[in-house]
């Protein structure tokens, strides 16, 4: 008897079966559906119908740089494989959720991956292997959890999660990996697991916008790290020994925290050149806090609460020379108040409370370029203030000050620019002296200096 092709049992339904099902899993492993590819140094585009492979739809040869556009659900196992000639992949605004392991491999020019503004919520072991990538961007995504191996075996210069959902940093992330600069910012990381990070080499991390609450030294235990950018967390409290297993450390920022004292055995003997204290309520600054730091250039502490300046402060740090401590309280300056530091070239003291100046309180430094007191209660100033420094421009407006009697181009003989006294309640004749002589001293650029 002849056997019926709606026998369930026949060799050609069995056949046709097969064939149904092997439609229906290739189809749930397309990757590319409906998308469109855009190369740009040919400047064309190609739309895809349907491709397991992004081979398959870039033409070999020259080295391309391709974007992709369209809704990419899943990066299946090998759908980005065996591009030699791929250098730049721009897979940004997919509304991609899930990158498969085995998802990238044998791309031997990428330097260039771009993943962010997507929905990934997790990056699984083995995701980013043995690659030769230089830059990968994963910001903007929805990511709060990163498997131990993520990442292995892999050199970037740059590696960004910015904006994401991570609420800890945990071990074994990264393995046999090296990182130039690795971006954090915008995240929710309230915790660094130990040594999570001394297994990279790494040199530059932005932890911004996070809500980290102290600097644990087993958790910034970073052997290369020069750069570290902790500004807007939740730091309350610095403590001596805190920065110890960063023995590379040049450039520390610290802005927008909540930090009210700055205690000795911090910052001492460090190898900072930039330190930003900016943005926090510093009331209290230990008098040997800021003491043999060799190699600090710039030190900001401006937006605090410091009222009184000791000028003990920076004793063997002699090379210092930014310095602002704009908008805090401080009221007086004694004398030899900055002669620990005689390189200083701009120093900033606008915006306080200042209203005595010691006669020799600029007494040690030897050139301040920029030399900023605006906007304080100074009521007087005599010639004997400058005469033992050389400066740049001079900034005296908005101060207090209704006459000086002295002969102002003595008063003002070692300023070799500007010297600003706009706004100053000046008495009307000692006001007429005062703007003779700013057209005199600065080409009339104080010309239309307001007298009041």
């Amino acid at each position: 008897m002849t056997p019926s092709v709606f026998d369930m049992s026949s060799s050609p339904f069995k056949l046709l079966l097969a064939i149904f099902f092997l439609k229906i899993i290739n189809t749930e492993k397309i990757t590319f559906k409906n998308v469109t590819l855009f190369e740009q140094r040919s400047q064309t585009e190609t739309t895809v119908v349907a491709s397991d492979n992004l081979k398959k739809n870039i033409i070999s040869g020259e080295e391309v740089s391709v974007s992709v556009t369209g809704d990419v659900y899943t990066l299946y196992e090998k759908s980005v494989y065996d591009i030699p000639n791929l250098k730049i992949l721009i897979l940004s605004q997919l509304r991609l959720q899930e990158i498969e392991p085995g998802a990238f491999g044998s791309l031997p020019l990428l330097k260039y991956l771009a993943l962010n503004d997507n929905r990934l919520s997790e990056i699984r072991t083995g995701t980013f292997s043995n690659l030769n990538v230089s830059y990968i961007d994963l910001s903007r995504n929805s990511l709060d959890r990163l498997e131990p191996g993520a990442f292995k075996n892999v050199t970037l210069r740059y590696l960004g999660f910015a904006a994401n959902k991570l609420y800890e940093f945990p071990n074994g992330v990264f393995e046999n990996v090296t990182i130039e600069k690795l971006n954090l910012e915008m995240n929710k990381v309230h915790t660094i697991a130990p040594n999570s990070l001394s297994r990279i080499s790494l040199q530059h991390l932005i932890l911004t916008g996070n809500h980290l609450k102290q600097i644990n030294p087993e958790a910034f235990n970073i052997p290369e790290l020069t750069v570290l950018k902790l500004n807007y967390n939740m730091i309350k409290i610095l403590r001596p020994g805190d920065l110890k297993n960063l023995p590379q450390l040049n450039n520390l920022t610290l802005a927008n925290n909540q930090l009210n004292e700055i205690p000795e055995g911090v910052f001492n003997n460090t190898k900072i050149t930039h330190l930003g204290l900016l943005f926090n309520e510093i009331n209290t600054i230990a008098p040997k806090a800021l003491d043999d730091m060799k190699r600090l250039k710039v030190l900001d502490f401006s937006k605090n609460n410091v009222s009184q300046w000791d000028d003990n402060w920076l004793s063997g740090s002699s090379n210092l020379v930014l310095l602002s401590a704009r908008d805090n309280q401080i009221v007086r300056l004694p004398d030899e108040a900055f002669t620990n530091y005689p390189r200083l070239t701009l120093l900033d003291l606008q915006d306080n409370k200042i209203r005595k100046i010691s006669t020799k309180a600029f007494h040690g430094l030897e050139r301040v370029d920029n030399l900023l007191l605006c906007c304080n209660e100074i009521d007087s100033w005599s010639f004997d203030l400058l005469a033992n420094v050389s400066v740049g421009s001079i900034d005296l407006s908005l101060n207090k000050m209704r006459c000086i009697e002295e002969d102002l181009d003595k008063v003002f003989e070692n300023v070799d620019n500007l010297v600003e006294l706009f706004d100053n309640p000046w008495e009307d004749e000692c006001g007429e002296k005062i703007e003779e002589f700013m057209e005199k001293k600065n080409n009339a650029y104080f010309s239309k200096l307001r007298v009041k």
